[in-house]
């Protein structure tokens, strides 16, 4: 979370100061609190919902954005006959691209739609909101909603569910129940959490993990051990990618898998897990690995703690600080489109030294390269080299990588003078090219007598597949640190610009003093972010909590499409060329230019024929 300082004389200087820079106009969606001494009705003519019914301030949760620009929330209701206690009917999950054009999804204390779960409604089984604080969204604009049903016959343990809404919003499934019967095994059910599906596919199907109960399940902890399952839930039924302890693929020698509940990603029908493995010859310095099935192989190994890494014979898996127990990080939406997969590690071998054990990398089809590797020089910036990448990471499906980075002394100490940037938010595009956008102290563009605060760990950062950056980040005024937000944006035809920033009275007719957005931890299952949509439209929310006003926001930050453009720098060239002939044949990848499912002349063509900048 990022803080501010409520100060008054910096915010009216911030109101005062105008962007030099100019994208789409801010349009709000909805809006929560006083607006003119009333409060703006909640219920633009929603079917169920009372017509004085008012949203409550600060109550609207992450929004997301789908590809055709519609919004997606969760918010409370107020007025005649809503309660927020049992039983609970205040909270609702609306969708749409304007507030005269929301529509209800589901709404607590009522029956799911479509007539799903008949004779129930969406609360716990206490009488309190059924609907989940967080939603999901497929890359097609599909949503995702979890929490809990009550009724007759209903029990803690087969209150939850997952629904999800097809993108023409006509239709609707129950993906999962609590209790549902195991499709591996007879006799077997499932249990997970009401939270835990997050990524759903265009089709509609969420890849989680389950754990097991009843016939031949053994959860004594141990090589035998088989009480959980990563299933895929969608609405033409339930499959089993992996079930803990069976065998663990391309092992002969009884070695077992047992997949962890959590590090699981999803790409349309691609899927990377990591586990823990058991038996066989395993000790504790070999004993995990990272497993996909998005290379045609089905599900198999790439890469195991303590094993070496192809392409890089000097060079071996090791144990990360964090966690402990793995050698490898994966990215937020790690797993791309054509199948590469983004992640972190920490180097072994006689080629790591403690000035160069750490790097980023992808691995495609077998192969690795290392994008960025501790050590490195980062263009502009001296005195210093590269040390990690920090916790807000990700990449688009066209191969560019938008990072924090965290820098150190050629000799491996850490920066602590005060007055030398420890941090930086950079760009690695697809042809390896590193651009810095803005380094710890650099000034703020579009916001005076601002430099930026440490860029670390709070950035959010977001990448759009049309090639736009965004990101939060906490700035200083005055040597006052946290002196406010600024959200900023950057592409390679517009350059870098701050698109809001505390202070703005554009938002809520008051100055704001929040500014939240999802950045790179929201994600679809088509390994696009959920607040910036492939074509750059953005979505956050924006808040004055000194007189209590919210409201969510979405501004259109798109450069104009360029397909050929595969590798992201916005001109098409002999390095789309190469891009474009490497992934010939076969393939549901960027280079399928016309998105026929093949790479081939017809794609050609098109390159050619947009050969240059992009307009």
């Amino acid at each position: 979370m990022l803080r501010t300082r409520s100060l008054t004389s910096l915010i009216v200087a911030l109101t005062a100061t105008t962007s030099a820079f100019a994208d789409g106009t801010w349009t709000n969606i909805v809006t929560a609190g006083l607006v003119g001494g009333s409060y703006p009705p909640a219920n633009l003519n929603i079917p169920g919902v009372p017509a004085d019914a008012v949203f409550v301030p600060n109550s609207f949760n992450n929004p997301l954005i789908a590809p055709n620009g519609n919004v997606v929330f969760r918010a409370q209701l107020a007025g005649t006959g809503i309660q927020a206690t049992n039983p609970n009917n205040s909270h609702i999950e609306l969708t749409g691209s304007s507030g005269a054009t929301l529509v209800q999804v589901a709404r607590a204390g009522n029956a799911l739609p479509s007539g799903l779960a008949p004779g129930l409604v969406c609360n716990s089984t206490t009488g309190v909101n059924g609907l989940a604080s967080t939603q999901f969204e497929s890359g097609n604009g599909g949503v995702l909603i979890t929490g809990n049903l009550n009724g007759t016959g209903v029990t803690a343990a087969t209150s939850p569910f997952w629904m999800w809404r097809d993108p023409t919003g006509a239709n609707n499934y129950i993906l999962y129940r609590g209790g549902d019967a195991y499709p591996g095994a007879a006799g077997v059910t499932m249990t997970a959490s009401v939270g835990s599906p997050q990524y759903v596919n265009n089709d509609g199907a969420a890849l989680a993990y389950a754990t097991l109960a009843g016939t031949g399940v053994i959860t004594t902890a141990g090589v035998t051990a088989n009480n959980g399952a990563v299933v895929w839930m969608g609405p033409s039924g339930k499959t089993v990618l992996f079930r803990k302890g069976d065998p663990c693929p391309g092992f002969t020698d009884g070695t077992v898998l047992q997949p962890d509940s959590y590090s699981i990603w999803v790409n349309g029908n691609k899927a990377a897990i990591y586990g823990t493995l058991f038996g066989g010859t395993v000790t504790t310095s070999d004993n995990a690995v990272e497993l996909t099935n998005a290379w045609g192989n089905g599900l198999e190994v790439w890469g195991r703690k303590g094993g070496p890494i192809a392409g890089f014979p000097d060079l071996t898996f090791t144990n990360m600080a964090y966690p402990t127990s793995s050698p490898f990080s994966l990215v937020q939406h790690p797993l791309m489109a054509d199948g590469t997969i983004v992640f972190r590690t920490e180097l072994g071998g006689t080629g790591a030294t403690t000035l160069n054990n750490s790097a980023t990398m992808t691995v495609k089809n077998g192969v690795f390269t290392m994008l960025m590797r501790k050590g490195d020089t980062v263009p502009g910036v001296s005195g210093l080299v590269f040390q990690s990448v920090g916790s807000s990471s990700v990449m688009n499906n066209n191969g560019v990588y938008a990072y924090e980075g965290i820098l150190m002394y050629a000799d491996g100490t850490s920066v602590t003078d005060p007055a030398v940037p420890s941090s930086f938010l950079g760009v690695r595009k697809a042809d390896g090219t590193i651009l810095v956008l803005a380094k710890q102290f650099d000034s703020i563009p579009g916001v005076a007598g601002a430099t930026f605060g440490p860029i670390s760990g709070s950035s959010s950062v977001c990448i759009s597949d049309s090639g736009v950056v965004v990101f939060a980040n906490n700035f200083i005024v005055g040597g006052i640190p946290y002196s406010g937000v600024a959200i900023l944006a950057w592409d390679a035809v517009n350059g870098l610009r701050t698109i809001a920033k505390t202070g703005d009275t554009n938002f809520t007719g008051t100055p704001c003093n929040t500014l939240t957005m999802i950045g790179g931890t929201g994600v679809s299952g088509a390994s696009t972010n959920t607040g910036l949509n492939s074509s750059g439209q953005l979505v956050l929310k924006a808040g004055d909590s000194v007189n209590s006003m919210y409201t969510i926001a979405k501004i259109d930050l798109g450069v104009a499409p360029c397909p050929a453009d595969l590798n992201g720098d916005r001109v098409v060239n002999g390095a789309d060329l190469a891009v474009l002939l490497g992934a010939w044949g076969p393939c549901t990848c960027p280079s399928d230019i016309t998105g026929d499912g093949v790479v081939n002349g017809a794609d050609l063509a098109v390159l050619l024929g947009a050969w240059g900048n992009c307009p």
